[in-house]
């Protein structure tokens, strides 16, 4: 059986024990001299400071985005509780005004939106942080995409997870060099670099490595990619796919 072939019955549910996981994001403005995240939000991300499990405030830059409204209604959060174990729950908007996740959680690795209003998807940003601890951004769902847009990941508990590929492009809309790299770390570790190449808009504007023995990735281990540009406002877009495979 070739690697592709295991890699589908993977994502058909044909093996037990193993899932697949793909990661995107995009940064459409990046800040020149600076490594920061490939999320939507821009900046460095912010949802691995998280120390404790909290619940969640979800909320739209938009009224329209609320249960019964035309934008988007309802979404699905998919993240890690307290010990790390995944979890998901749905979630009524309810457009400008903060509404509380029913779950606590450690960390949030997606947004998804599963019901909208006539104008099929949200309106407005949507953005998920930590009730307390507020600083801690989980997530940011751009105006228009029904998901969120960040390449990071954090490897849950009862599982090892296995970097099988990871990819990155830049917009020709902002000539810049950028500098791409992936950055993991493991529980009660540090962050180290996995791996780093270079973008340019007038060069090799997309990357991808496929790993013929994929990289290790242990329980509770966060990943992400980075980019550092040479010029303000280039805008980067990057993936990665990982193998879940259960303890």
């Amino acid at each position: 059986m070739t690697t592709i072939d295991h890699l589908l019955d993977v994502s058909m549910g044909n093996v037990v024990g193993h899932s697949a996981v793909h990661k995107f994001g995009s940064n459409p403005s990046m800040t020149s001299g600076e490594w920061d995240t490939i999320w939507n939000a821009g900046g460095v991300y912010t949802g691995f400071n998280a120390v404790n499990a909290e619940i969640v405030s979800i909320v739209s830059t938009s009224a329209l985005d609320t249960d019964g409204g035309t934008g988007l209604r309802h979404i699905m959060l998919y993240g890690l509780d307290s010990n790390g174990k995944e979890q998901q729950e749905t979630v009524i908007l309810n457009g400008l005004t903060p509404v509380i996740s029913s779950l606590s959680y450690l960390r949030l690795n997606r947004l998804r939106g599963i019901d909208s209003g006539l104008l099929e998807y949200n309106q407005g940003d949507i953005t998920a942080r930590q009730s307390i601890t507020t600083a801690v951004v989980f997530a940011t769902m751009p105006a228009g995409y029904n998901t969120t847009m960040i390449a990071c990941y954090t490897i849950p508990a009862d599982k090892n997870g296995y970097l099988v590929a990871q990819r990155a492009s830049i917009a020709n809309k902002k000539a810049a060099v950028v500098d791409i790299r992936v950055q993991s770390r493991v529980l009660g570790g540090v962050f180290t670099v996995g791996g780093e190449a270079s973008l340019n808009s007038v060069g090799t504007g997309y990357i991808e490595q496929t790993f013929f023995l994929p990289k290790k990735l242990p329980p509770m281990t966060d990943i992400y990619i980075e980019g550092n540009a040479s010029a303000n406002h280039a805008a980067v877009s990057a993936f990665f796919d990982i193998l879940l495979v259960d303890i």
